[in-house]
């Protein structure tokens, strides 16, 4: 097949060892994807940032590092007839207009990257919109709020990145690692590690969120056993999985779609203890790779208690093999011929 993938116009998609690879999300998707799918011959387009490092055999569109969407494609919409299936992760999918208008027949999977409350008061003005889930969860939200269906796929990890390290001794220290926003709850890691006296590390991106009074408080009480990091590359971020004595994801104020960071420490053996809200009841499983919690206190009383010295990390490792890359590309794969082949859903 001929497929277009659409990233966002705010990082550029580099490969998972690049040393520029700062941590982001959306964009990792997006290069794995396009990697996987090109690796099993079909002829992949890119729309991404200058800046972006594409795999092997795929064909880059450069757009400009920042622009509006909007600006973005007006330089690639020309582009997008010529292609079996788009698979759009942009935030704002500029590429439905064609299909508003007409002028493309090709199905259109769009790719929700965030919580759907925020992403539309109502679906693209088309018959099938062939919205694609990264959860049951974020689907079912999807079908509740718009009355549309949505197919679910899985984001993947590199497993052999992500991997558990023998002869490395994990440490008394916890782990935050996500955005340095406050719907990602870092704040709260940190009155969590004051209160218990537990050691705590901080780390995500605090410049694209647009929350740096955040930033500057988080850095400003954040000393004796907690530190604060910021952002790290991602080889950096699996040193930090390696040596945690578990990460914590108090994202209750966030229905979280996915939440890489979550698979990525399991990944690497590491147990996790995160908020009931979203993806991470499908993604981590209570009692045996880490705890699913409905309260900031719950959190409080397992770490306060040790609770994750009953999780092994042999445990953790296999339930993150269910998100392997080779199984999201698979999953991509089937719903390309399930909308070529039907129309979409």
């Amino acid at each position: 097949m001929k497929i277009c993938l659409i990233s966002s116009t705010v990082l550029p998609c580099l490969p998972l060892d690049d040393p520029d690879n700062g941590y982001n999300g959306l964009e990792q998707v997006v290069w794995s994807l396009a990697a996987g799918l090109s690796r099993r011959g079909h002829h992949v387009l890119l729309v991404a940032p200058n800046g972006t490092k594409a795999p092997r055999g795929v064909t880059l569109h450069e757009t400009t590092r920042g622009e509006s969407e909007e600006a973005a494609y007006s330089g690639y919409w020309q582009r997008l007839p010529s292609f079996d299936v788009v698979i759009d992760h942009s935030w704002q999918k500029w590429s439905y207009i064609l299909k508003i208008e007409g002028r493309l027949d090709a199905p259109i999977l769009g790719v929700l990257h965030a919580p759907v409350h925020t992403m539309y008061s109502q679906p693209p003005p088309v018959t099938l919109p062939c919205f694609v889930a990264l959860s049951m969860d974020q689907a079912a939200h999807a079908s509740e709020l718009w009355g549309v269906p949505a197919r679910v796929a899985y984001n993947g990890i590199d497993l052999d990145f992500y991997r558990s390290m023998d002869g490395i001794a994990r440490t008394d220290r916890y782990l935050f690692l996500a955005r340095i926003s406050a719907i990602k709850g870092p704040h709260l890691a940190i009155d969590l590690a004051r209160q218990l006296r537990c050691s705590l590390d901080v780390v995500g991106d605090d410049r694209l969120t647009g929350e740096s009074g955040l930033a500057q408080r988080l850095r400003a009480i954040a000393k004796h056993n907690i530190a604060y990091h910021g952002g790290v590359s991602r080889a950096k971020a699996v040193e930090f999985f390696w040596h945690a004595r578990a990460l914590l994801h108090p994202a209750f104020a966030f229905r979280e779609p996915f939440g890489l960071s979550i698979v990525e420490a399991q990944a690497c053996g590491t147990p996790v203890i995160a908020s009931d809200h979203g993806a991470p009841r499908e993604t981590v499983k209570h009692g045996e790779t880490g705890f699913v919690v409905k309260t900031i206190d719950e959190m409080r009383d397992l770490v306060k208690d040790d609770a994750v010295r009953t999780i092994s990390p042999e445990a953790c490792r296999e339930n993150a093999a269910r998100f392997s890359i080779a199984t999201m590309v698979s999953r991509y794969e089937e719903l390309c011929t399930e909308a070529v082949d039907t129309g979409g859903w």
